[in-house]
């Protein structure tokens, strides 16, 4: 790992912390499908009767397809809103903890409605519910991510990117390891489901408790606007932070920091300071002051790393940022379209009758994804942004490629495997890519910018994502 060159301990906890919100992403999602046996019989559990029978046979056979409509539709319906002004007012901490926390109880509840025994009915109308609430805090979990690791050094957004992927290796190998040491029963596969479960709520329960510690952390403190401003203010001493400029006839305050020398006479927290601490706070605002004067004149441009995340958003205009990034949107987009249109919908038509296909399938896959991923931390093998948008193009060739797979044309498990990891591979590598150029790109000027390019980054990443789900369910209706 000496291509990452971490500096300080702080830097590889902020590492670590990306590589679990990446993996959290997906957990919910990759829980529930690595138990496909449980959930397709999931009415006879929530029922604690073993011998039940479904009140609606299309549904329960299909639940995985259904969950899969309900969370994509979520996300594209509540995605977009991270730009509404009302989003951007919302802190980073304040967002880790809805999104997570949303992420989490959709998992719970699966696991405590057998344990209570409730009606099929009932059960399904929860799980939908929790479901459709799952992928709203999704949406928001991958915006908030996007958001964070924007202003950090690149390799960090590719952290998020490799956690994403490597959550599919975890799920992956554990359903190998599960599938051929446990029986196909019903008791196993309730021990399985409490396995996957308890996994996804420790692991996304551990990523958000060492996101909201980030604010303790001197090199998250150093980049994301939000916990430098918490630090500046344990440091100066203020209780409180303005969110809004303020302006009197007395001084004016820009975000929270004062530009009015009469200003830094107010009382503190402790009560009236001493003349010479006065004295020494007026000299370390007038120094500020020429700081931020003089970077903004150096630079042309206004300088927001004064501000707090949610204020650089709040003055930072989307149309001027989606001129400058959206070559890498539509790299992205196009990338996670071919990728997410056949896996896993146009796998399991491969081979529906070999029970080990599938699985060994979605393995390799992964594993290439993890790698491709984790490989994008490496700068010497990026490619130009020329290239970049031309691959995501030429990936198209994968759908002939699968079809003649499905249809036979070309025989045996051997390609189809090779298929799917060279899939896995360049999705990972290539994705990850388009969403560490995004942020990246010349012509950025601000951290505000950088940071509203992450998010609309994801935006890319989600609408590629959902798009190729909802047409693939439609397309699997017509395949042998």
């Amino acid at each position: 790992m000496a291509f990452l060159s971490f500096s300080s301990a702080a830097e590889v906890y902020v590492y670590a912390t990306c590589v679990l919100l990446g993996i959290s992403m997906l957990m919910p999602l990759q829980a529930i499908t690595s138990a496909p046996r449980y959930m397709v019989d999931y009415y006879k559990y929530v029922t604690r009767d073993p011998d039940a029978e479904p009140n609606s046979t299309l549904l329960w056979a299909n639940i995985l397809t259904f969950y899969n409509v309900a969370s994509v539709v979520a996300q594209i319906i509540v995605g977009p809103t991270v730009l509404l002004p009302c989003s951007r007012h919302l802190s980073l901490t304040v967002r880790f903890i809805l999104a997570i926390s949303l992420m989490m109880i959709e998992v719970f509840v699966v696991v405590v409605m057998p344990a209570g025994g409730v009606s099929q009915t009932s059960a399904i109308v929860a799980f939908f519910i929790v479901t459709i609430g799952a992928g709203a805090g999704k949406s928001y979990l991958e915006a908030t991510c996007y958001a964070l690791v924007s202003a950090m050094p690149p390799k960090f957004m590719s952290a998020v990117m490799f956690g994403c992927g490597f959550s599919g290796v975890v799920a992956s190998t554990l359903q190998c390891i599960i599938k051929a040491s446990m029986p196909d029963t019903y008791e196993s596969a309730l021990i399985q489901s409490y396995i996957y479960f308890s996994l996804a709520l420790a692991i996304m329960g551990i990523a958000l408790c060492m996101a909201l510690c980030l604010r303790y952390n001197s090199f998250a403190q150093r980049h994301v606007g939000e916990f430098r401003n918490l630090a500046s203010a344990a440091t100066l001493g203020e209780g409180t932070m303005e969110t809004e400029p303020v302006a009197d006839g007395n001084g004016v305050f820009e975000g929270d920091v004062v530009l009015d020398d009469q200003a830094a006479r107010a009382e503190g927290a402790g009560g009236k300071k001493a003349s010479g601490e006065i004295e020494e706070e007026e000299e370390e605002v007038r120094e500020l002051r020429a700081e931020v004067e003089e970077v903004g004149e150096s630079r042309g441009h206004f300088t927001d790393q004064h501000l707090t995340t949610s204020q650089q958003l709040q003055r930072t205009r989307v149309k001027p940022v989606f001129k400058l990034i959206y070559p890498m949107q539509i790299a992205c987009f196009c990338i996670f379209f071919v990728s997410l249109f056949i896996f896993p919908s146009l796998i399991i038509p491969i081979d529906r009758t070999d029970k080990w296909f599938a699985t060994l399938a979605i393995l390799i896959y992964n594993c290439g994804d993890a790698t491709g991923r984790l490989s994008s931390s490496i700068k010497k093998i990026w490619p130009s942004r020329r290239v970049l948008l031309i691959v995501s193009l030429c990936r198209f060739i994968f759908f002939p490629l699968i079809f003649l797979c499905i249809y036979k044309y070309i025989p045996g498990h051997t390609p189809a495997y090779i298929i799917l990891g060279s899939l896995g591979l360049t999705k990972g590598f290539f994705g990850a890519t388009s969403m560490v150029f995004g942020p990246n790109t010349p012509g950025l000027q601000t951290e505000g910018q950088r940071v509203m390019a992450g998010q609309l980054m994801g935006i890319s990443l989600l609408a590629g994502a959902s798009v190729s789900a909802l047409l693939a369910l439609l397309v699997v209706l017509f395949l042998p």
